[in-house]
């Protein structure tokens, strides 16, 4: 199982490098069932994740993505792209002993 920390990152505030120059996509992320937090059940959500030069992530959104565009064919090229995440390898939400957030990899035995 590769493991791959990084800090959650609210899309409110900028992070110190510019989105914009960042690689990013669309991955699926489960998130097992947290009493201590706001759910009770395992879900699962598709969300921007943000990625590094090194193809580290470095931020995922807080909010779950959905597809949107300013014209129908936007709308439509947004969802091809979020339909891409169900190619790639799930992440799964963590937080480290000492209390960091983070994403792994889930491997085909998880």
């Amino acid at each position: 199982m590769q493991t791959t920390f990084a800090f959650e990152w609210d899309f409110a505030t900028s992070p110190s490098k510019d989105i914009e120059d960042m690689a990013w996509n669309y991955r699926v992320i489960y998130s097992p069932k947290n009493e201590d937090l706001a759910w009770d059940t395992d879900t699962f959500s598709i969300r921007e994740v943000f990625y590094n030069d090194d193809g580290d992530i470095e931020y995922w959104s807080d909010e779950n993505a959905e597809p949107f565009g300013a014209t129908f064919e936007e709308l439509a090229a947004d969802f091809d792209l979020m339909a891409e995440a169900f190619e790639r390898p799930i992440l799964m939400t963590i937080t480290t002993d000492d209390g960091i957030d983070g994403l792994i990899e889930l491997s085909d035995e998880d």
